[in-house]
């Protein structure tokens, strides 16, 4: 979520996109050809790969922007967490975990980074721009396994994360001390992808082998059961669009859809195009024009599409490896793809 301050800065925000100019983006001023050749993609990559953030040595299957575009944190296996300078492509911040980082968030407020870990640990660290990040919070979330999820609520305060134990949890973050508001223990499989509306209302929360997708009205102090939608196969992720009022589903074939969303109810599914392919995640770009996901199309080979709102494929990005995790950067004109081979900056085709 991008905020602005000071009307002087909103007048230029608006007056730019009235003009039908996209607003600048770091991103924007990188240059292949002035990269140090550590950081240019390997030849025979993807054309509009303009940028390589880590080799193979560095295991990487997440990352996160922050939502005015001007951090990347990236992290894997490797259990290291690289938070990326995107003014320059410099690297603030390289931090050993004691666990494998499975999730990355920014909550809107933009102070802080949470992680999720192998070992069902959330860590929290303070004052994400500068070179110093500060441990804020660590504390055990979810037992035997991994916190595969983390999302935070539009206004900072709340944060829910799922994991290996089935269990979707809602936890505090206005307190010194982050602190559990609920342990909700309905799914009967890993929670695997969840998202707050962006007014904040509705969490929507689904597990790959439940074939259905729950909505929980969190507009009070403790979570509500809503409707419960079924689903033609197994879901592992969903994401709001900004306005609110869509989702899109990524998930076993057929689940790949846009639905619509309106007062705590979910209809009239899209079907993405994805010739029936597995849909491994799917996000919408911070203007809700676009759907960004990972089609799995082989054992050797995975590739990036970019859909229409309305399901239509517009780019799609080959490459001969696993993509674990890809979305769009804040400005609209950029993705990620985080590959076997490296992560990638994508500069989208005009």
């Amino acid at each position: 979520m991008i905020r602005y301050c000071g009307s002087g800065v909103l007048f230029f925000v608006v007056m730019t996109l009235a003009l039908g100019q996209e607003p600048a983006s770091p991103l924007d001023k990188i240059d292949p050809a002035k990269l140090p050749p550590a950081m240019r993609p390997a030849k025979g990559t993807s054309t509009e790969a303009i940028v390589n953030l880590s080799q193979k040595i560095d295991r990487v299957d997440c990352f996160a922007f922050r939502g005015d575009g001007k951090f990347l944190a990236i992290s894997g296996p490797d259990q290291s967490i690289r938070v990326w300078g995107t003014e320059g492509l410099k690297l603030n911040w390289n931090v050993k975990q004691p666990e494998s980082i499975v999730c990355l968030t920014f909550p809107p407020e933009g102070k802080t980074l949470v992680a999720g870990d192998a070992g069902g640990t959330i860590r929290i660290w303070d004052k994400s721009d500068t070179k110093l990040l500060a441990p804020k919070a660590v504390f055990p979330a979810h037992k035997d396994g991994p916190v595969w999820v983390v999302a935070a609520s539009p206004d900072g305060k709340r944060l829910a994360s799922g994991g290996r134990d089935k269990a979707l949890k809602l936890w505090d973050l206005s307190k010194p001390k982050p602190m559990l508001i609920s342990t909700l223990n309905v799914h009967s499989d890993d929670v695997r992808g969840i998202a707050f509306s962006p007014d904040g209302s509705h969490l929507i929360s689904v597990s790959p082998e439940e074939k259905q997708l729950r909505v929980w009205d969190t507009s009070g102090d403790k979570p509500k059961s809503g409707e419960v939608v079924k689903l033609p196969a197994g879901a592992i992720g969903v994401n709001f669009s900004p306005d609110g009022k869509s989702i899109v589903l990524a998930g076993s074939r057929g689940t790949g859809a846009v639905w619509s969303f309106k007062d705590g109810k979910v209809d009239d599914p899209v079907d993405l195009e994805t010739e029936k392919r597995a849909i491994l995640m799917a996000n919408f770009s911070a203007d809700g024009s676009l759907i960004a996901g990972v089609l799995a199309h082989s054992r050797t080979e995975d590739r990036v599409v970019v859909w229409t709102r309305d399901g239509k494929k517009k780019h799609e990005f080959k490459y001969d490896a696993h993509v674990p995790a890809a979305g769009f950067a804040p400005d609209n004109k950029h993705l990620v793809a985080v590959t076997d081979a490296g992560t990638f900056i994508i500069r989208l085709p005009k």
